[in-house]
């Protein structure tokens, strides 16, 4: 799959520095466009997305790099090689203390389709958009893939604090 100008991840001297993951890829999944963003606690329906006409077909591609793991959507372009990129979500769970579930929400009324926050990361824009899979395994990968991702940043923080444990029992 085609890389992308991803802003500060794709900096040189990052990418030859920060271990690049690829953990799902999938074909098509269908992003809609969301009428307003929901107030927090409020849950995000599907039937509100006028599900017979998708914004866009695309690819989501999910990887991590170092710390951050991306939601990529591409799509094919009739009049050129290759993809583009249409929409990226960044995931960030060590350098904040907002959970998960502010970037990639669960709608209320089905498995299968989710509210996603994607961000222009040049002009610094954020926008939801209705994530949708045609299959509810599909839509069970991308579940396991974030909580993967959110068990190892877990994890890695526990490792961490226990090696700061250590090095003060040393010191002692």
């Amino acid at each position: 799959m085609d890389d992308f100008d991803m802003g500060l991840l794709d900096d040189t001297e990052y990418m030859k520095t920060v271990l690049r993951q690829k953990m799902l890829g999938i074909a098509p999944v269908f992003l809609y466009r969301v009428p307003k963003e929901k107030a927090p606690g409020v849950e995000y329906l599907a039937d509100e997305w006028n599900l017979k006409k998708p914004l866009q077909q695309c690819s989501l591609r999910i990887e991590r790099r170092g710390d951050v793991l991306l939601i990529v959507f591409t799509f094919r372009k009739e009049d050129m090689k290759g993809s583009a990129l249409f929409a990226l979500c960044k995931i960030d769970l060590v350098n904040t203390t907002l959970p998960i579930v502010h970037w990639v929400q669960p709608v209320g009324d089905s498995s299968r389709y989710f509210a996603v926050r994607v961000e222009d990361e040049k002009g610094g824009r954020e926008a939801v958009i209705g994530l949708g899979f045609r299959e509810r395994e599909e839509a069970e990968d991308f579940c396991q893939c974030l909580a993967n991702y959110s068990n190892a940043i877990a994890r890695e923080r526990l490792e961490h604090a226990m090696e700061m444990v250590e090095d003060v029992d040393e010191d002692v």
